[in-house]
């Protein structure tokens, strides 16, 4: 057997080292918050899919990743029908009859509460917030900004529209706190400054794991159910003959992409009950919640934006 030479045996060793071949670009346009976009730009990454680039337009985009149905739908003309894919393990509850887009992890309405409060009432429901014995103490960002126009409209798809402008109504003669974010929200509680907080499912995750150690209620457990909102993801009508955009939205719907999600990003709730859960985080499958007609939230929403977008003004 020959020796092989030292110059062949270097090249041989340096081609055995030569870099990955670069990934392909897929242009995401994401409405969830910024953790999360940026996991997925970093898993994606690490799994080899592709170079997610963050894109404000989703008309540039490929793939879309929505904070909710609601903002899906307003983007219906960009979806490709039928295009989610099946996710057998994901109950229908989560997913679009119609396929234009499919559930990647929850987000959840929740209240935070200081535990140092010496509250005259233990808040257990979202119509606490409307309780004047916590007047003043409650904090929360207005109904038309953030996650408030699905919030109310949520509400209103379930018990009516008549009935959430009068909850509506009631908070605001509480004369609660305003914040300008949920992290507000939860800095507020934090400090002392206000005690009860409505805030999202990533911010309760943040204050129970904080010096702080917040307390996380998932509202109305004894009645109806908390407010779960599934995330939305989709493949846009750019990226339908891309490869790259394929693979990613087959990735994003499976039980890999929810797991490593809710790792990543601690108050995306699962919706597979299955899916290791990070310190302080609930599945989904674990958590009483009010089933929604995401259609029907989306006219909603519309119908009552004038209204929102005035609150607390009546």
């Amino acid at each position: 057997m020959h020796a092989v030479p030292a110059l062949a045996l270097a090249a041989l060793l340096l081609g055995s080292c030569k870099p990955p071949a670069p990934l392909p670009e897929v242009k995401v346009h994401a409405t969830v918050s910024p953790l999360g976009a940026q996991a997925l730009v970093t898993l994606a990454n690490n799994r080899r899919l592709a170079r997610v680039v963050l894109v404000d337009d989703p008309r540039d985009a490929e793939v879309a990743w929505f904070g909710d149905p609601a903002e899906a739908l307003a983007a219906a003309p960009l979806l490709v029908p039928r295009s989610a894919p099946a996710q057998p393990e994901v109950d229908a509850r989560w997913k679009d009859p119609k396929g234009r887009f499919f559930p990647l992890c929850a987000r959840a309405r929740i209240l935070l509460v200081n535990p140092r409060a010496a509250l005259p009432v233990q808040p257990s429901q979202l119509r606490d917030l409307t309780d004047a014995r916590l007047a003043g103490r409650q904090v929360l960002v207005p109904f038309g900004r953030g996650a408030g126009p699905a919030t109310a409209a949520a509400l209103a798809s379930v018990f009516g529209e008549a009935p959430t402008l009068a909850f509506l109504d009631g908070v605001a003669r509480q004369r609660p706190q305003l914040a300008a974010s949920d992290e507000a929200v939860q800095a507020l509680v934090a400090s002392g400054a206000a005690d009860v907080g409505l805030a999202g499912s990533e911010q309760g995750a943040a204050g129970a794991a904080s010096a702080a150690a917040l307390e996380v209620i998932y509202p109305d457990q004894g009645g109806g159910g908390t407010l779960v909102f599934p995330t939305a993801a989709a493949l846009l009508e750019r990226g339908r003959r891309s490869e790259a955009a394929l693979r990613l939205v087959d990735w994003l719907a499976g039980t890999d992409a929810e797991q490593l999600v809710a790792a990543r990003a601690p108050g995306y709730l699962p919706l597979r009950g299955d899916v290791p859960l990070p310190t302080g985080v609930r599945s989904a499958t674990a958590v009483r919640s009010i089933r929604l007609d995401w259609e029907r939230v989306s006219e909603l929403e519309r119908a009552m934006s004038v209204r929102l977008g005035s609150w607390p003004t009546p």
